[in-house]
């Protein structure tokens, strides 16, 4: 099969899926958002040998380590995952709504205390824990970096003698920007399994990404008609990281790295992947004219 074929079968899996409606959420890695404030636990009282409760994943969740030799138990009214029973040498890793920072409002620098009563082998302990605001981004320049990004994609590509090199470099671009998103997402999970995680985190872009690949070899052997893969899976590439924008508003980011860093690699596959769909328009339209002949590979 050559590799434009290859690159044809993977367009129509690719769409298939996104038509069928795989959800572009799953590139959030673990479930995790981004917020404007972080969670972390203040004291444990009374303090318990062996019972350690924890914030992680920026309190996102919790994480009991139970050490003693009674069960413990969580109280119910925090979520689906309460109420919840430790075994003695068990541990619990769950997503509380008592100290969650995903949908609180809190003013940056501001704090708010949350707390629930564990049962420790009949003994009550309070967990107590603090939510800190933290100052968002301004949105406006980042925004202006996705379309400042999105149009010099076609505009350099008319002013070149080889426009589908442009459109390869950059379809590149938003792949490994996007590759970068998704390992820094999973990095920043804790509660989950690092592989099961970047899989479910990639979602339709281990379709998407070796289309990009298989388009780049197509046009690099001087097969023009490389384009039209390259064109699709960047186009796909961007539209599977739009909920990600969000990172664009939010000052704490569920992503393994700076958030500047996250905010450029969200600038990048989106304007770049958005670029190339809006630049790949005008070589679509001159293979259509061409012959099957000249279409052949």
């Amino acid at each position: 099969m050559s590799v434009l074929r290859w690159c044809g079968v993977l367009l129509v899996a690719t769409s298939g899926l996104l038509l069928a409606g795989a959800s572009p959420a799953a590139a959030h890695a673990g479930g995790l958002t981004a917020t404007d404030a972080r969670s972390r636990v203040v004291t444990v009282t009374p303090a318990v040998p062996g019972l350690a409760v924890t914030a992680i994943e920026d309190g996102a969740r919790l994480r009991l380590r139970n050490g003693t030799p009674s069960a413990v138990t969580v109280p119910p009214g925090g979520g689906a995952a309460t109420p919840a029973v430790v075994p003695p040498g068990g541990e619990l890793t769950w997503a509380d709504t008592r100290s969650t920072p995903d949908g609180r409002a809190v003013p940056p620098g501001g704090t708010q205390r949350w707390s629930l009563v564990l049962d420790a082998g009949g003994t009550p302990v309070t967990v107590t824990g603090e939510l800190v605001g933290e100052r968002p981004p301004a949105p406006a320049p980042w925004w202006a970096a996705v379309l400042v990004t999105a149009a010099a994609v076609p505009l350099v590509a008319r002013r070149l003698r080889r426009p589908d090199l442009a459109l390869t470099a950059a379809g590149l671009a938003a792949m490994a920007a996007s590759v970068a998103h998704v390992a820094g997402s999973t990095l920043a999970v804790e509660s989950a399994p690092l592989p099961g995680t970047f899989l479910s985190a990639c979602g339709i872009n281990l379709l998407n990404w070796p289309l990009i690949v298989g388009g780049a070899v197509a046009v690099l052997r001087g097969r023009p008609a490389g384009v039209l893969a390259i064109c699709a899976g960047a186009a796909l590439t961007a539209v599977f990281v739009l909920p990600d924008v969000t990172s664009l508003h939010r000052a704490v980011l569920p992503f393994a790295g700076p958030p500047v860093v996250e905010r450029l690699l969200v600038v990048v596959t989106l304007g770049a992947g958005a670029g190339v769909a809006v630049a790949g328009a005008s070589v679509l339209r001159r293979l259509a004219q061409r012959s099957p002949a000249e279409e052949a590979v």
